[in-house]
């Protein structure tokens, strides 16, 4: 494996495995790294009011835990594993695209408040960009 494809590994696998470790605190009711839950949901779904679920939370970091897993080639290198890597980096680079706005209309949530919008801007829409072209760099298969 290539020097390329095994850093990218590595930071596709650490990022979602930070993630699906963030959420998994926040899914106990742990307002970290903010000072209250609504501090919380207002940077991450832009929102006081609509907070995702304990249940919904915990979901989210299962499924970023184990796209860690995938990422880091946890499946293998058969030809599922490498496409499930193509397809959550290009889902990230989707949602690098589309930015937060989108990804909450799409998920039913309302627009965004401000606060929201300028951490999707500044940190959310890049580290997803950079996941993404990471999953995409670390999806071929080992020769």
């Amino acid at each position: 494996m290539s020097v390329i494809t095994s850093t990218a590994r590595f930071i596709s696998w650490a990022g979602l495995t930070a993630a699906g470790a963030v959420h998994a605190v926040w899914a106990t009711g742990s307002s970290w790294p903010a000072k209250n839950a609504k501090k919380l949901g207002s940077a991450t779904v832009g929102s006081t009011k609509a907070t995702p679920s304990p249940g919904a939370t915990a979901a989210v970091a299962g499924a970023a835990l184990s796209a860690g897993a995938i990422a880091a080639g946890g499946l293998g290198e058969g030809r599922t594993a490498v496409g499930l890597r193509r397809l959550m980096g290009l889902g990230m680079i989707a949602r690098a695209v589309a930015g937060g706005d989108a990804t909450l209309r799409a998920l039913g949530l309302a627009k965004p408040n401000a606060t929201f919008t300028e951490l999707d801007r500044r940190y959310y829409r890049p580290l997803f960009g950079a996941l993404g072209v990471a999953l995409l760099l670390g999806a071929k298969k080992k020769r």
